[in-house]
């Protein structure tokens, strides 16, 4: 701080000095003594007076020299191209008289020197210095040292805000979290820990203000308000700059960077801001004292190029540090090659952004205290662009990242959420960077906000552009909803209903989410069209005309379909049912909105049309009987086959292996058919429907070997 104020008090002599110096050459205009006595002497002289009569009636009665011939303008007047030409060439014409301007100021430089020197040895500059340089030490001493009490009140809290984020979130190690999910959770502690930095500020301000009132008046008193007003914006930057780079508090960083990095940038930070704020109260101090208006615009170019050229040489200083966090690595993919070009250039961007933002204060910006505002301002959009970055960005992690409570609940949600992460982070750093672009460009005086008015085609692209965002956000909720509806009805039949629901759901659920989606996407698409100005009333017309094609080319396509969902809805199959349709036998593997998709017993898929079917045979509805017919030799005892069949069917309902597959004992339905030939006796084992076929064929194989045991002749016929 001590060397700041050195600078301010070499500024503010060199402006009084400046001012000293030519007060009182005010006007170099008129006419020199010895030009008046002459002009006096010929008014006085009737001769001379009357020759000059003459000559003036001569010149006066003189034919005009022909203009040359105007060329043709190629533009209209008032085209737009004629505006933008008039405009560029203003441009131009001002960036020229700036930068001429400016190499005049810097080789000024002597001159002031020179001037300042003098004015060092005037007596009455001393006596007005020592006047003024006690009321100033008076309020700053004051305000300085009760910034100091309440900084060293707000110590403590500061440091026990900067510990909160770790004991909030654990260690890195323990529980990793995304960057700026982090970040985000760091955001209310530094914002809190910005407010209590700036107590001490205010603190100053109110004390500067109100000892500069009573103690000082008039111009002293201006130029008091100035110095304390310079050193409130001082502090303000960088207690901003301290908020986002901490380099003391790491804990507290909202910027990607490590110690040193921040170190660096602190000092870089410290040094801009010292010359931009208070160059340009010295500045305002020495017009208030009476600096001659150019030499004040002179100081202003000045502190302007060296603010630009420390800038410069910092974009020039970190080139490769950047560049090296900008490279996407050696992927191939769009996204890293667009990094690795940035990477490369980016340093030639800062550049042209320098310069464009000097030119744009020099052009417009005539005083010290639209430069420091115009410099402010644009920190301020900056910082608060990324303040909303971090937060906005925050909120995308933690919406990606559930609790695991929550996850239960919704499965699936999480991994859906994770999918949308990536675009919506896309599109929120755009709308950030273009909010922050436009705010930019009106605050350097570009009227960037009247490009969007209703009655413009900004308006208009805007309010289309909004509209298809709101059409678009409330589809993929639509869908999600939607999805995450069906899945949890799923989980919910799965692990407490009965399992024929689920199936039947999980059957129509790839043909419910395609007609979903198609119906998303159609409704969206034509909402798009109308906002972009395209009439959908004929296309409308014309989808009904294809509709009505399609429905009498494709008879057969549109059968398939209805006869699908009629079966689908009315569960008539399931995935996994063993069917007989169409003459052929199979399990269901696969079910759509027009096929069946069948697999043989002998491995074949069939792939059966829904048009071509006409009766349905499902095995695995309901109860599965196993059906038991034996035909025995015409001279067996059928009391000793019937106890023979039961006792079968005992054993197998004692089987852990069949057991479960079983629902009740033989059922015998007597004796089926007598023939010459043999005796038929029939009759059914209650299975499950996939317990059928294996308790039927297992049943089959004892029968066999107890017939053989007990010597029971099977019929030959």
């Amino acid at each position: 701080m001590v060397r700041v104020f050195a600078i301010v008090f070499w500024l503010m002599v060199s402006a009084i000095a400046a001012s000293a110096q030519t007060a009182p050459v005010r006007d170099t205009g008129g006419p020199t003594q010895a030009e008046a006595q002459r002009a006096l002497e010929v008014l006085e002289d009737p001769q001379k007076r009357t020759q000059l009569i003459e000559t003036l009636r001569a010149l006066a009665k003189a034919k005009p020299p022909p203009d040359s011939a105007a060329a043709p303008t190629a533009l209209e007047p008032n085209s737009l191209g004629a505006q933008l030409l008039a405009q560029l060439s203003g441009w131009g014409d001002r960036l020229s008289a700036e930068t001429a301007a400016t190499a005049d100021a810097v080789s000024d430089l002597p001159v002031l020197w020179l001037r300042t020197e003098r004015a060092l040895g005037n007596p009455v500059l001393q006596r007005a210095f020592l006047t003024a340089l006690w009321q100033f030490a008076l309020v700053f001493g004051a305000a300085f040292l009760l910034e100091w009490f309440a900084r060293s009140a707000v110590r403590r809290p500061i440091l026990r805000l900067a510990a909160a984020p770790e004991s909030g979130s654990g260690t890195a190690a323990a529980s990793p979290l995304p960057g700026a999910l982090r970040l985000s959770r760091r955001l209310p502690f530094a914002l809190g820990r910005l407010l209590l930095e700036l107590i001490p500020v205010a603190v100053f301000a109110a004390i500067g203000n109100l000892l500069a009132a009573i103690v000082a008046d008039g111009t002293i008193r201006l130029a008091i308000l100035t110095l304390v007003n310079a050193c409130v914006a001082y502090r303000v930057v960088l207690a901003i700059g301290d908020m986002m780079i901490s380099p003391r508090l790491g804990r507290l960083r909202l910027l990607y960077t490590d110690d040193a990095g921040a170190d660096y940038a602190t000092a870089w930070l410290q040094r801009v801001t010292t010359i931009a704020a208070f160059g340009s109260a010295a500045a305002q101090i020495g017009l208030l004292l009476g600096l001659d208006p150019g030499i004040y615009r002179t100081l202003l170019r000045l502190i302007a190029l060296i603010v630009a050229a420390l800038l410069a040489l910092v974009v020039m200083r970190t080139r490769r540090g950047v560049a090296a966090y900008l490279r996407g690595g050696s992927a191939h993919d769009g996204t890293a090659r667009w990094r690795n070009g940035l990477a490369a250039t980016w340093h030639y961007l800062a550049l042209v952004a320098i310069a464009a933002g000097w030119f744009v204060w020099a052009a417009g910006e005539r005083n010290a205290i639209g430069g420091l505002r115009l410099v402010i301002g644009t920190a301020l959009i900056l910082v608060a662009a990324r303040l909303i970055a971090i937060l906005v960005l925050g909120l995308l992690d933690r919406a990606a990242h559930l609790g695991v409570g929550f996850v239960q609940h919704h499965p699936g949600l999480e991994a859906r959420a994770r999918r949308y992460q990536a675009p919506a982070r896309l599109v929120f750093i755009v709308l950030i960077d273009f909010a922050a672009l436009l705010a930019l460009l009106e605050l350097w005086g570009a009227n960037a906000f009247l490009w969007f008015a209703p009655s413009r085609i900004g308006g208009h692209l805007l309010s289309a552009l909004v509209t298809i965002a709101i059409a678009i956000v409330a589809a993929i909720f639509v869908w999600e909803g939607a999805n995450a509806a069906l899945e949890r009805y799923l989980a919910r039949l799965g692990s407490a209903g009965p399992a024929v629901h689920a199936a039947r759901l999980r059957t129509l659920l790839p043909m419910l989410r395609a007609a979903l989606f198609a119906t998303i996407i159609v409704v969206v698409g034509l909402t798009a069209l109308s906002q972009i100005g395209v009439n959908i009333a004929p296309l409308l017309a014309g989808a009904g005309v294809v509709g009505v094609a399609v429905g009498f080319g494709a008879q057969k396509l549109v059968q398939d379909v209805i006869t699908g969902m009629f079966v689908l809805f009315e569960n008539a199959i399931q995935v996994g049912d063993v069917i007989t349709v169409a003459a052929l036998t199979g399990t269901v593997e696969r079910l759509s909105v027009r096929t069946i998709w069948l697999r043989g017993g002998d491995g074949t898929m069939h792939v059966i049309p829904f048009n071509a079917v006409t009766t349905i045979s499902n095995a695995s509805r309901g109860i599965g009987n196993a059906s038991v017919s034996v035909t025995v030799a015409y001279e067996v005892d059928s009391d000793r086959v019937a106890a023979a069949l039961r006792e079968i069917a005992l054993e197998m309902r004692k089987d852990p292996e069949f057991a479960p597959l079983i629902l009740g004992d033989l059922r015998l339905l007597g004796v089926e058919a007598v023939k010459a030939s043999g005796v038929t006796i029939a009759g059914e084992i209650p299975c499950t429907a996939a317990g059928r076929w294996p308790v039927q064929r297992e049943f089959n194989r004892r029968l066999q070997k107890r017939f053989q045991e007990l010597g029971i002749a099977l019929s030959s016929g």
